[in-house]
């Protein structure tokens, strides 16, 4: 009985402790009721729970009468070790392009903030990023939005947590041609497609249909030379790495495709969603996004 007394409070200490993360200093808090109802736990168990984080120095109240009860300190670090979740990990592409290391910098520096230990993991495709997400292996990934609304049209338990908004992810999507000669998809080419990026994958399929081509399926950082060799007639990229590297190879624009491809998003698990209010509470993304455009315009030096 004692045990199961013991694991009821730490649980509900659990569960507080996420509730309060994305609070700050002066915050109202819910009343005792309205987390019993919340939380689906008894008020004498969340009482103590209260009365656990303030012991620990994770929180401390000022009750205003009618007003309610609102927060005079809060200690992220302690109140994060006591949710339970560890160290927060995250998962987003490799840094090739400005954009990608502002990114970075920007969620680093948000978590340092916030006085959290953060791991970021930089890994290619998409779909794979999803996948270990879903596994477990990541608290969230960065994906575009469109690759997070194709991923969640198809039955994955995953869901939008934060949208950064239009040119975080990318500036937009080209068609690299290795003919200067060539402007479009024609019947007979040989087109470059990474069938772990739902972004590529996706853009390919529309530019390539009703056309009689060979899809060429290779891994994304792998296209770029494959056109420069003429492996290949063409694919689909990244503009800002073509600018920033000064690739000399032959491209246009896609205009109507790449609208969601441009804004970055973090996506969690559904099997996770205890996790949606600490990230909300701890990123901005105004604050993330003007670190960005620092790094892009050489302002600031990336860390991350």
């Amino acid at each position: 009985m004692r045990e199961a007394l013991l694991q009821k409070s730490a649980i509900a200490v659990m569960k507080l402790a996420r509730e309060l993360m994305p609070l700050k200093k002066g915050d109202k808090i819910l009343t005792i009721s309205d987390y019993v109802d919340k939380l689906n736990i008894s008020r004498g168990t969340i009482q103590n729970a209260f009365s656990y984080l303030k012991k620990q120095e994770a929180v401390i109240l000022e009750s205003r009468g009618h007003l309610g009860t609102f927060i005079v300190e809060i200690d992220y670090k302690k109140l994060w070790e006591l949710t339970g979740i560890g160290l927060l990990t995250g998962s987003m592409p490799l840094p090739y392009s400005k954009l990608y290391e502002g990114l970075a910098t920007g969620l680093y520096k948000s978590f340092t903030k916030a006085g959290l230990d953060f791991s970021l993991a930089y890994v290619r495709g998409s779909k794979y990023r999803i996948r270990m997400l879903k596994k477990g292996a990541y608290s969230f990934v960065i994906t575009s939005k469109l690759a997070a609304k194709q991923a969640m049209e198809k039955g994955e338990a995953v869901d939008i947590c934060i949208d950064f908004g239009p040119h975080t992810y990318l500036s937009e999507h080209v068609v690299l041609f290795a003919s200067r000669d060539k402007n479009r998809i024609e019947n007979g080419m040989k087109v470059a497609v990474d069938s772990n990026s739902f972004d590529q994958y996706f853009i390919t399929q529309q530019i390539c249909r009703d056309k009689d081509i060979e899809l060429i399926d290779m891994p994304y950082n792998q296209i770029v030379s494959a056109i420069s060799d003429k492996r290949v007639d063409a694919g689909v990229w990244n503009l800002d790495e073509v600018k920033e590297k000064k690739l000399d190879l032959h491209y246009r624009t896609i205009n109507d495709l790449t609208g969601e491809t441009t804004h970055a998003v973090l996506v969690v698990s559904k099997e996770n969603n205890g996790i949606v209010n600490i990230l909300r509470g701890i990123l901005d993304p105004v604050y993330v996004t003007n670190i960005q455009k620092l790094v892009v315009r050489n302002q600031m030096i990336p860390s991350y």
